[in-house]
């Protein structure tokens, strides 16, 4: 068996502690999960899952959030319908 390297990441917390209880759900550690990841990256050779990249109106409207105080979107849902308005 290969030795484990131990790195430090720096996550959202918010998406860090909804995933813990997620993992907790199917008996995983943070560790194993984050392994699960890899391992499926590396059995793809890319993302196992798609990612599509945000349009301009969409990155324009995330970067006007982000400096407007009073405005903020949990989720990228909220934001979508926000622009909708």
């Amino acid at each position: 068996m290969v030795a484990r390297k131990q790195t430090s990441i720096k996550v959202d917390p918010i998406a860090w502690e909804s995933a813990k209880e997620v993992f907790k759900e199917y008996n995983l550690t943070l560790s194993d999960a984050i392994n699960i990841f890899l391992n499926k990256v590396r059995l793809e050779q890319g993302m196992p899952f798609d990612i599509k990249v945000p349009s301009k109106q969409l990155k324009m409207a995330m970067e006007e959030s982000k400096n407007n105080e009073g405005s903020f979107h949990d989720t990228l849902d909220d934001l979508i319908d926000d622009l909708k308005r």
